[in-house]
């Protein structure tokens, strides 16, 4: 069997690789962890062992020390078909261009996330369960290239409570902070326990939050259209692929605390 042929194995084929990857066994105890007929399962590991897959030593299978990296690299290949194949229509529908190719390669790291739909009766409503999470949280990464009206009263109140924040935001989300948020923006930026950057770049990311306790990410349909479905998620993965994404554009940002506020045009904030 040509090794490249291990990506398209039968699927009882490779249910044999990863029970044996995760515990060697004899024949008997082989089959007796499957739904599968003797015969069937002496063709099958007579297959592996030709390809040099596995080993047979006293009667017990194993991996061989080749087959180990290839089995390593066909799992990742299965969580990641299993990751898109759950939520196929969503991913189908929506715009992912503005993750990184390196976090794109990543994205099963997210696990299992739930998706918060608005209706139409709470649709310009910041949901409740995000507002909960984040009243719980020790620290806030936050990213924003659209600004819900009570985004500035929000953090500014959680800044005042003493709370870790991060905040990004695209130059024209920055330029209404300052015209139509004045007081909240002044907040932000003389709290000493709050950053706040400005990203150059044009980002196609209405909203993206990260804590210490959740992450959710909110991307516009590949119509265009912001989309009504937040991906929320709580697995240790998705906190660090979050706080990586929040870096990546960190990085192509400035802090307003070091920026000449007199050479910002509209950035300059109003008098308060």
């Amino acid at each position: 069997m040509n090794l490249i042929d291990l990506a398209v194995l039968p699927e009882k084929r490779r249910e044999i690789l990863l029970l044996i990857e995760r515990k060697p066994g004899s024949f008997e105890e082989i089959k007796s962890l499957l739904d599968i007929t003797s015969a069937s399962l002496r063709l099958h590991i007579n297959k592996l062992l030709d390809s040099g897959l596995l080993e047979e030593k006293r009667g017990e299978y194993k991996l061989s020390c080749m087959s180990i990296p290839i089995i390593e690299n066909l799992k990742g290949l299965l969580d990641s078909l299993a990751f898109f194949e759950e939520n196929m229509g969503y991913w189908k529908k929506h715009d992912l261009t503005p993750v990184p190719d390196f976090l794109l390669r990543k994205l099963e790291d997210l696990g299992r996330f739930e998706l918060i739909e608005s209706d139409a009766s709470h649709m310009f409503e910041i949901p409740q369960v995000i507002i909960g999470h984040l009243r719980t949280s020790g620290e806030i990464f936050a990213f924003f290239s659209c600004l819900h009206p009570e985004i500035p009263l929000l953090y500014s109140g959680f800044a005042k409570t003493g709370l870790k924040l991060s905040l990004c935001v695209t130059e024209p989300i920055a330029e209404r902070l300052f015209n139509d948020f004045p007081i909240e923006t002044k907040i932000l930026l003389e709290t000493e326990n709050t950053k706040l950057f400005v990203c150059s770049r044009k980002v196609n990311l209405p909203v993206f939050i990260v804590t210490d306790r959740f992450m959710a990410i909110l991307f516009f349909q590949n119509s265009g259209k912001l989309s009504i479905q937040l991906i929320i998620c709580f697995e240790d993965g998705a906190l660090h692929w979050g706080k990586e994404l929040y870096r990546y554009y960190e990085e192509f940002s400035e802090s307003l605390r070091s920026r000449d506020l007199k050479d910002c045009g509209n950035l300059k904030p109003a008098e308060v």
